[in-house]
């Protein structure tokens, strides 16, 4: 039996590369599995550049930028080739993250995405040939600091060409033909929908998480509605309808202006990784995450995987810390399974060495259960 583990980590407890690695080491001891191959998988956002490195051997960089509130940092960047092309994949997070903030209104103000607009040319400077973004971020300004860097000009309602800090809040004016934009491909890993402004705008949904005030998400939400219009009519880049534009406070709409593509985060991973060509060798897959509740039936990395597995006709079986989801004859999966085994506080459930032990061990008896189940009908039959 040969089995693929890709395995979304279990968040603040296990990486997915270490709970691979467990349930891997404790198969291998079967004697009727004959191969495990480890995918290390992420949908674009926490832990996706480790994933992608584990898979393709790229190489970490460490590139000076500031992060949002202008502090002096070296960002994280993986260097690696595919399709031809040098390629560099950064985090958002790694220079913006909300949790590199107290978030307050105080730091909303003050919060720039400046860093990531340094970053990106720095590497186009290098030579890379394509740059992929993805992750959150802690900012709320709409990607005016990014623009900024690419020679957009804000102005506010005095005509005071705005510097430094959120310039979303006091910017009425931008100027386009300034735009310097970038001469290689920018593709932005995202699943989120939002678009730039408006009730399901990136101001009115995700600022207060960020810190801002009712006024400073109003003043927000208006002056990026008026910019909207501005590069409606001169890009004809419709940021009230794009989906995606919304996504790490505005920066999805900053993106697609300097011409990003976006493209959804698990697919644009299991792409880098040849994820699908993998998946067709194996006879059972084996994936999870932290949690599987209803929310993992949208696109969540165990859900898509099983979707995909499901168009080759392979079982997959689901492990998860918590499980609020009831399994039934439409789902995907063969199976889903909480790896606690008895009623445990959450602070020692998500203790690391806990969570590879159960994890590596459940795997291990739900194979040999249906090993056991299948003798005189084939291995396989015991997943389905």
């Amino acid at each position: 039996m040969k089995v693929l583990i890709a395995i979304d980590s279990f968040k603040g407890s296990a990486s997915s590369i270490e709970l691979n690695r467990a349930v891997a080491e404790k198969l291998n001891q079967l004697d009727f599995v004959e191969s495990t191959t480890e995918i290390a998988i992420a949908d674009g956002g926490e832990g996706t550049l480790a994933s992608v490195q584990h898979s393709l051997n790229g190489e970490i960089l460490e590139i000076p930028t500031i992060d949002l509130m202008g502090k002096p940092i070296n960002a994280k960047v993986l260097s690696f080739r595919a399709e031809g092309k040098r390629q560099a994949l950064i985090e958002s997070a790694d220079t913006m993250g909300l949790d590199l903030i107290k978030p307050s209104a105080e730091t909303v103000k003050a919060a720039s995405s400046k860093g990531l607009g340094l970053l990106i040319k720095e590497i186009e400077q290098r030579g890379f040939q394509k740059v992929i973004t993805l992750g959150g971020s802690g900012v709320t300004d709409g990607g005016l600091g990014l623009l900024k860097e690419f020679g957009a000009t804000f102005l506010d309602r005095q005509q005071n060409d705005l510097e430094e800090g959120n310039l979303l809040l006091d910017a009425s004016e931008i100027e386009i033909s300034t735009i310097r934009f970038p001469n290689i491909p920018i593709i932005v890993a995202n699943d989120v929908t939002n678009p730039y402004f408006g009730n399901q705008g990136a101001f009115q949904v995700f600022s207060q998480q960020k810190g801002a005030t009712a006024e400073q998400i109003r003043q927000l939400d208006a002056n990026a509605e008026k910019l909207s219009q501005t590069i409606l009519k001169e890009l004809n880049i419709d940021l009230a309808t794009l989906q995606g534009a919304g996504a790490a406070g505005g920066l999805g709409g900053a993106l697609a202006i300097l011409g990003a593509k976006m493209d959804a985060g698990f697919k644009l991973v299991t792409e880098l990784i040849d994820f699908e060509d993998r998946l067709k060798t194996a006879d059972v897959v084996v994936t999870g995450e932290g949690s599987i509740d209803q929310q993992s039936l949208f696109g969540k990395v165990p859900f898509a995987i099983a979707e995909l597995a499901k168009k080759y006709q392979k079982p997959v079986i689901a492990i998860c810390g918590k499980k609020s989801i009831t399994n039934n004859e439409s789902s995907p999966f063969s199976g889903i399974f909480s790896i606690q085994t008895k009623p445990i506080s959450l602070p020692d459930a998500m203790e690391k060495a806990t969570t590879l032990k159960n994890a590596a061990e459940l795997v291990s008896e739900i194979f040999i259960t249906a090993f056991q189940l299948s003798k005189n009908g084939g291995i396989g039959h015991g997943f389905k």
